[in-house]
């Protein structure tokens, strides 16, 4: 499991970049600038990221990825659901 950790770019500011994976766990270190896709390994005939380009066009014309993308994909809350859960099963 590889977790990405984007503070590693200097000449960027977070509000600037985003992480598009198909492991939501890849960029949990900064939720917000993560972009959750489909997996397409192995498969000439696939389209995801082609489908991701209006998206990114909205991003583009923001000041802060992070604020759409919390709006987009509520990560956070589901972040806190499961956490909610493994607590509710370790009982």
């Amino acid at each position: 499991m590889y977790i990405k950790d984007l503070r590693i770019i200097q000449n960027r500011e977070m509000c600037d970049v985003v992480i598009v994976d198909n492991a939501v766990y890849s960029f949990g270190f900064q939720l917000d600038n993560g972009i959750p896709i489909i997996p397409y390994y192995d498969d000439p005939e696939d389209e995801e990221l082609y489908h991701l380009i209006p998206y990114l066009e909205i991003l583009a014309e923001g000041d802060d990825v992070r604020i759409k993308n919390k709006e987009a994909f509520q990560l956070r809350e589901m972040a806190k659901e499961n956490t909610d859960e493994i607590e509710y099963f370790k009982k």
